[in-house]
């Protein structure tokens, strides 16, 4: 046995050309070559275990929805959130024309210098 035939799995057949062997009154009949796996027996493995790739193992192993009860479920619905308070104002992005979209920002209150600590001396 070769080394090619214990590395890809199958031997390797090779026929004589029909130009240079041509017996009289005979009929040639190739042998039957039966493809056994993948692409006709040339199965080529890195490892004896391989691993999935990310998305193929989470595709295989993913929760799947059994249970009648939970196939027929609903999404669930929430309701509405509260408007704005009235410290935080809406800003678009049209009024500023910088262009950097809408946003929420916080107003600045009047009292802001009294948040600070007062200073000690000593």
């Amino acid at each position: 046995m070769s080394v090619s035939s214990s590395i890809f799995g199958s031997p390797v057949l090779l026929l004589p050309k029909s130009s240079s062997f041509k017996p009289q009154n005979a009929q040639i009949q190739s042998p039957m070559i039966t493809t056994v796996g993948y692409g006709g027996g040339l199965l080529i493995e890195c490892s004896s275990r391989p691993k999935k790739k990310a998305t193929s193992h989470h595709m295989k192993t993913r929760p799947r929805k059994s249970q009648p009860w939970d196939i027929k479920r609903k999404p669930t619905v929430y309701p509405p959130l509260p408007p704005l308070p009235p410290d935080w104002t809406l800003v678009s992005s049209a009024a500023d024309g910088d262009g950097d979209g809408g946003c929420v920002t916080e107003a600045a209150l009047p009292s802001a210098p009294a948040l600070q600590a007062p200073v000690t001396s000593g």
